[in-house]
């Protein structure tokens, strides 16, 4: 096992980086040009990273001024995946020669340069803001944290997210990678009155839900400094869900970028859009 300390080796770092989980395409879809067309309006001076599986020729994708990634094609197979690799090691070794990533789905918009301003914050973990998530009343109990939120777009301390892991491989004592019996063992907890300790001293990719949920809900109890933005802090971050509420609730303020604005009520966003 790589020692953390290797890993997080004190070299200087630069600051900060965006990645674009995708699959490989011979072409993206209107609403996904929309969404690159916003992040090289705003975004273009920072480092691009397109994550693709390993199986794919990147010579064949003509994109400029990004760069490639590649990790493992099971990676790549669907959602449930998808969210495993956000859960590793390997994915955020990847990246740590950052301080942040900020991940950048292509149902993401974004509507201004503020990307700095978010890292000089000191969040770990910052996202659109979820409103009343039951898994995170059932993992907290009364102690519900007042945020979390959608890892698609989302800006994540690299080093913190790494200490997280580390800390919880020192603590497995049973694992499985078979979905029903993880959701078993959160059923089980839940009525023990346990689901609100460290992950059921399981690894991290034990998690039986979305990553964005465990690095909003239970990374915190691994790592006591590890920071996740509250919820109105994380509103001038990025909308997801109900766009006009939360636009109202930041003042009348347009955040700094949002998450599957397509899904949730496409026309709010509409007048917001590079124009051509």
């Amino acid at each position: 096992m790589t020692s953390l300390k290797k890993i997080l080796k004190k070299t200087k770092k630069k600051k900060v980086a965006v990645v674009i989980p995708a699959y490989y395409k011979k072409s993206f879809s209107r609403e996904e040009i929309v969404s690159l067309k916003q992040l090289k309006k705003y975004l273009n001076s920072y480092p691009k990273y397109f994550i693709v599986p390993d199986n794919i020729n990147v010579k064949k994708i003509k994109e400029k001024g990004f760069k490639y990634i590649k990790f493992p094609k099971k990676y790549f197979s669907n959602v449930k995946t998808y969210n495993k690799l956000l859960l590793k090691e390997l994915f955020y070794k990847k990246f740590s020669k950052y301080e942040y990533v900020l991940i950048y789905q292509l149902d993401a918009l974004v509507f201004s340069d503020e990307l700095q301003k978010w890292c000089n914050s000191t969040y770990d973990y910052i996202a659109a803001p979820w409103f009343g998530s039951k898994i995170g009343w059932l993992s907290h109990k009364k102690n519900c944290p007042p945020s979390g939120g959608n890892g698609g777009f989302s800006l994540r301390k690299v080093d913190s997210f790494l200490k997280v892991i580390h800390i919880a491989k020192k603590q497995i004592k049973r694992s499985t990678q078979n979905s029903v019996v993880q959701k078993f063992w959160f059923l089980m907890a839940v009525l023990t009155g346990k689901s609100h300790t460290i992950w059921l001293n399981s690894p991290v990719d034990n998690y039986p839900f979305n990553e964005d949920g465990f690095w909003s809900l239970e990374a915190p109890k691994y790592l006591n400094s590890f920071k996740v933005a509250p919820f109105k802090e994380a509103l001038k971050f990025a909308f997801e869900r109900f766009p006009r509420k939360c636009f109202k609730l930041n003042n009348k303020k347009l955040s700094f970028g949002c998450h599957a604005w397509v899904k949730y009520d496409k026309d709010f966003w509409l007048p917001y859009l590079i124009k051509n």
